[in-house]
């Protein structure tokens, strides 16, 4: 898995959405570089980490995570998951613990995408499974088409303030392979993470973008609920990627919760 490092001191390891890369944290880069060690991994079947289509799976990217945590000894290090992101930070602690870490970050991030009969906190109007399976259909059929209509849903409902980071995330997305965005999309659909959140033994917080277009503001506050030593910020001008929409608010949050 290829990993961007940078900066010295404490580790904080961002965990990119779907069909993103590390690159999409380029302001938390260039903004946190000088207090922290920062490292920003391409997830497997993302930009420069390229793998089987069939191995693809939150717990996959889990275990590469868990490599890169083992190869460099980090220790107290504080995950900050993006979107499906987080899926792979519940998915790591849930299979290789939490000893290594000292705190996690869910941007904007629900821990059931599918909503069904005892669960409406996943995506927005009532996505289910079926129309998830649709989705990866779509994907599978006309990636430009998919990939062209998902992009402006990562950003606030009142529009994107800056057309030219739109711009810039379109190409970024469109440049990924639909087989490998499918198999993971169906991963992801495929996960549950309620019943861990009341086992969560570090400090958490919940950063959601108040005109999220993809996630309500109620599913932070059943995070909140859940999450023993959890604290919620809400970003309100931000959409789904409040780290890009509002950068310096956001590297405020984090870096107060990291102190």
């Amino acid at each position: 898995m290829h990993v961007t490092e940078a900066g010295r001191g404490r580790p904080l390891i961002f965990l990119h959405g779907w069909s993103c890369h590390g690159g999409f944290f380029a302001p938390q880069a260039a903004g946190l570089r000088d207090r922290f060690h920062l490292l920003f991994p391409d997830l497997p079947g993302h930009r420069n980490s390229p793998a089987r289509t069939g191995d693809l799976s939150i717990g996959f990217m889990a275990d590469a995570l868990h490599r890169v945590i083992a190869e460099r000894g980090l220790q107290n290090a504080v995950l900050v998951g993006w979107s499906m992101g987080a899926l792979v930070a519940f998915d790591y602690i849930a299979r290789h613990g939490s000893a290594a870490l000292g705190g996690l970050v869910i941007a904007d991030m629900t821990p059931k995408i599918t909503n069904d009969t005892g669960w409406s906190l996943g995506i927005r109007g009532g996505f289910d499974m079926a129309q998830s399976m649709a989705a990866v259909l779509a994907m599978q059929a006309d990636w430009p088409a998919y990939a062209g209509a998902f992009v402006p849903r990562i950003f606030a409902r009142s529009g994107c303030h800056d057309p030219a980071l739109q711009d810039w995330a379109a190409a970024q997305i469109l440049y990924n392979d639909p087989g490998a965005m499918a198999a993971l999309w169906a991963s992801m659909a495929a996960c549950d993470y309620r019943p861990l959140m009341p086992r969560l033994d570090m400090p958490v917080l919940i950063l959601h973008g108040g005109e999220s277009q993809l996630y309500d503001p109620a599913v932070s506050l059943w995070l909140e609920a859940e999450i023993p030593a959890a604290r919620r910020h809400c970003l309100a001008a931000a959409g789904h990627a409040p780290h890009l929409e509002m950068p310096a608010a956001f590297n405020a949050a984090l870096s107060d919760f990291v102190s």
